[in-house]
């Protein structure tokens, strides 16, 4: 396995087709990783291609519950999840520490994460500490993910430990995000765990502050 894996990192396709011939293509290092995760994780396209075509097992889980397509969107390469998912791989593996898109949008790989989410891409399913792909994108003002996001149908008001998308942009001070929140449905009145509504997280004096309020008003206005 060490051998291969050197061969993959070197890039030569040729030596890995002579190694094929002989190599074990089920082979799992320590953490029962096949070659395919390190391939996926390198972003090797060709490499991929042969493993494939060698008849490797394509939706192989190591000792997280990670396949091989988990490490391709950590690659970020959309070329590469849409040949796994040719293989007909599971797009939302049990994974421990996240899903494909999970790691999509914590690259910022907005390609990937198209061709996940047209594939069935669970939306809503969060990391092991809670957070959505809607969270992740938010914290990294990932502007084109969370439009994406948004545009495909992520639940504007999924709560990690009753945080809401739009808590965190009232945090970030960014109106721009919250403003797309506003229009995806977000609700301005969710309660966090301390008690505090997204508005109560901005200076008086912000852009944030006074969308926020006007969509406040308009909501009150709505129910009277």
């Amino acid at each position: 396995m060490i051998d291969a894996i050197r061969i993959l990192k070197s890039g030569d396709n040729d030596d890995l087709q002579n190694l094929l011939q002989t190599f074990n293509i089920h082979s799992r290092d320590a953490d029962n990783n096949t070659l395919l995760h390190h391939a996926c994780l390198l972003g090797n396209v060709k490499a991929v291609r042969l493993l494939l075509d060698s008849g490797v097992h394509a939706n192989a889980s190591n000792i997280d519950g990670q396949t091989p397509i988990c490490d391709a969107a950590l690659s970020g390469s959309a070329e590469i999840i849409s040949l796994l998912l040719r293989s007909k791989v599971d797009v939302n593996p049990p994974s421990y520490w996240g899903s494909p898109l999970i790691y999509a949008t914590q690259n910022e790989s907005i390609n990937a994460m198209k061709v996940l989410i047209d594939a069935g891409a669970s939306l809503n399913s969060p990391e092991r500490n809670g957070l959505c792909p809607l969270h992740i994108a938010i914290q990294r003002r990932f502007y084109a993910g969370v439009y994406l996001l948004l545009s495909k149908g992520a639940d504007p008001n999924c709560g990690v430990r009753l945080t809401t998308p739009l808590h965190m942009a009232a945090k970030l001070n960014d109106v721009d995000i919250t403003y797309l929140l506003l229009e995806f449905g977000a609700s301005p009145i969710s309660v966090d765990k301390e008690n505090r509504i997204p508005i109560d997280y901005v200076p008086n004096t912000s852009p944030v502050y006074q969308l926020l309020k006007s969509v406040q008003s308009e909501l009150v206005g709505d129910l009277q």
